[in-house]
Order: C-alpha cells, then sequence, then structure tokens
C-alpha cells in the first residue's frame, strides 16, 4: 500500500481520515456531515495538523477525478493498476448495442445492482463527477467506474442483459 490510512469517527462533525505518507508526514482529511472537505498536513509526528484548504463536496469530487486519473492518465497509470483491496477504474462507452443508451441512471441502477461505483461520466469531452440521478445515458457518453475484477465481471453481465 503506497501509505497507513487511519479513520476516525468525529461524532457530529463527519469523518476524519489520516493518510501517513512516511512514518513522520502525514495528511489528513476531514470530510463534514455537510459534504464539505478540509485537508491538513503535518511535517512531523509530534506537530499538530495545519489546515492547507476547505473544499466544497462538488469541488472535491472534481479534484478526487484528477487524482484518479480521470481526466489524464500519464502512461505508468494507462496500466490498470489495482487497489490494495482489488479494485480498478475502468471506463465503460455507451454505444447503440450497449443497452445503456437512452436509459435514466436511476433506472439501470449499476451500484446497486452491482458492486461497482460510478466515478464520472465523460460526455462531450467533458468529465461530470456528479451524476443526477435523472441522467439518461447516450452514445458517445463513457462511463467511469471503479471495481473490483468481479464487480466488473457484473457490470459486464448486467450490461449484456440490458442490450437483449
Amino acid at each position: 500500500m503506497p501509505f497507513d490510512i487511519k479513520e476516525t469517527d468525529l461524532p457530529g462533525v463527519g469523518k476524519r481520515y489520516e493518510l501517513y505518507l512516511d512514518p513522520n508526514r502525514s495528511i489528513a482529511v476531514l470530510i463534514h456531515s455537510t459534504g464539505g472537505r478540509k485537508v491538513f498536513y503535518r511535517e512531523h509526528v509530534d506537530d499538530d495538523y495545519t489546515e492547507q484548504f476547505e473544499l466544497t463536496d462538488s469541488q472535491a469530487r472534481v479534484l478526487g477525478l484528477f487524482l484518479v486519473g480521470a481526466y489524464y492518465q500519464p502512461i505508468a497509470g494507462q496500466i490498470s493498476e489495482e487497489t490494495v483491496s482489488g479494485e480498478y477504474i475502468k471506463w465503460y462507452s455507451v454505444t447503440a448495442e450497449s443497452g445503456l443508451a437512452g436509459r435514466p441512471r436511476d433506472e439501470v441502477v449499476i451500484e446497486k445492482k452491482t458492486e461497482t461505483v460510478l466515478l464520472g461520466l465523460e460526455r462531450d469531452g467533458e468529465v461530470h463527477s456528479v451524476i443526477e440521478r435523472d441522467v439518461v445515458f447516450e452514445v458517445g457518453d463513457r462511463l467511469i467506474v471503479i471495481g473490483t475484477r468481479e464487480a466488473h465481471k457484473e457490470l459486464n453481465n448486467l450490461l449484456i442483459r440490458l442490450s437483449i
């Protein structure tokens, strides 16, 4: 794993995740119950965290898409890198034959029928990190999906069933 992660519930506030970059340096991300995020950094374990910046929920999701390579993947990142839990990102194209075209997201419910998570939707050259439930998939859309190998198989099977 690239770094150790510690999760802390903060009742009435949200959750804090501490990401240990090495034995001394760490980053903390506070996810407020309201959806806002605060990012903190400390150079040494004995230091207090210093707030670096604050993001709205939408801003955090867009930043997250940049970090996972949804907008651009360097050559090294194009090899399907898996997380420790075996998850990886895969892009799915919506074609006329795919069974998705013309269907609203809340009808397909990808996340509930498979163990995948829809991270984003690329449409007309723009990546959208917030995909409303009533969005209708169109030919030419590309879905950015994360899941395990088994979850991606489930999604492929769902797409096959939708196309029949």
